[in-house]
């Protein structure tokens, strides 16, 4: 069976809402941004974390780095729901 090698970005968004599953560990993915200053940034073990102002207007999710046991590294990034290119090896598209 073939890999999916595209995601529409509705159903990225409805999967990065998920912050812990029914397992009772995070959700952790792959993602492939570009920031504000338009250099292409890859976090390879990232789950979905709140940012402290409102992100439904800004139109940004905060992501935050992980190591392989799921802990904290870092600091939260903001990242523009328009800006991410690829989610868990998927590209995204409109």
């Amino acid at each position: 069976m073939k890999r999916a090698t595209h995601i529409r970005r509705n159903l990225m968004l409805k999967e990065m809402d998920i912050r812990w599953l029914p397992n009772g560990k995070r959700n952790i993915y792959s993602i492939k941004y570009a920031d504000k200053s338009g250099k292409i940034r890859f976090i390879p073990r990232a789950y979905t974390r709140g940012l402290p102002y409102n992100v439904k207007n800004a139109r940004q999710l905060g992501i935050q780095p992980c190591n392989s046991m799921g802990n904290p590294e870092g600091h939260v990034y903001p990242v523009g729901i328009d800006a991410v290119l690829m989610y868990n090896q998927m590209e995204v598209i409109l």
